[in-house]
C-alpha cells in the first residue's frame, strides 16, 4: 500500500499507510492524546478525526483544551439538541444552529413555542442521546444530491441554505446513529 508523510507541528515527519486518519495518527502517539482529540487540522483545514488522508499532509491534532475545539463541541452539541427536539417533536422543522460566542443554539420552526417543561424534556433526551454513544458517520455528497435528500425529508430550511452554495461544491454530510 502506498504511504504518506505526515508532518506534525513540531516539524517531525511520520510515515503512514495512505488513507490514515487523524485518529490513527493520534493513537500512534498515545492513547491519552487520542482520547482528548476533538478534531484535526489537515493542511490548514479543520476535519473530523475519521477523515482519510490520501496524500502527504501537515496535521495538527486539536484537543478539547484548544480554542478551535470549543466551536466544534458547541456545534456538535447543537446537533444533539436538534436530534432530541426531532425525537420528541417529529413535526418540528430545523432551521440553523451555528455556535455563537460561548453558547450554542438552534432555531426551530414550530407551531407552538417550547414550554419550560418541553425544555426539560429536551435536556433529558439530549442526555439519553449522549449516553447512546451513537457513531457519527461522515459522507460526501454533491450539492444537488443534498438538496434532493433534504427536500425528501421535508427540511425546507436546509434546502434553502444549501441552494446558496455553489453548484459544483461537494458537501460533508454527517449522520448520527
Amino acid at each position: 500500500m502506498p504511504s504518506v508523510n505526515i508532518t506534525l507541528p513540531d516539524g517531525s515527519v511520520k510515515q503512514f499507510d495512505q488513507g490514515v486518519s487523524p485518529m490513527d495518527i493520534a493513537l500512534s502517539i498515545s492513547e491519552g492524546l487520542a482520547r482528548n482529540c476533538v478534531v484535526a487540522e489537515v493542511n490548514h483545514r479543520l476535519t473530523d478525526m475519521s477523515c482519510k488522508i490520501e496524500a502527504d499532509a501537515k496535521v495538527r491534532l486539536i484537543t478539547w483544551k484548544d480554542s478551535e475545539a470549543h466551536d466544534v463541541l458547541l456545534h456538535s452539541t447543537a446537533h444533539v439538541m436538534a436530534q432530541a427536539v426531532q425525537r420528541i417533536f417529529p413535526n418540528v422543522k430545523v432551521t440553523i444552529g451555528p455556535a455563537i460566542e460561548n453558547r450554542f443554539y438552534y432555531d426551530f420552526d414550530t407551531e407552538q413555542p417550547f414550554t419550560e417543561d418541553d425544555l426539560l424534556k429536551i435536556e433529558e433526551e439530549m442526555k439519553k442521546i449522549i449516553k447512546e454513544d451513537l457513531p457519527l458517520t461522515r459522507s460526501e455528497i454533491s450539492r444537488n444530491n443534498a438538496i434532493e435528500l433534504f427536500d425528501k425529508m421535508g427540511e425546507n430550511y436546509k434546502v434553502e441554505i444549501i441552494s446558496e452554495i455553489p453548484e459544483d461544491e461537494i458537501l460533508s454530510l454527517y449522520t448520527q446513529g
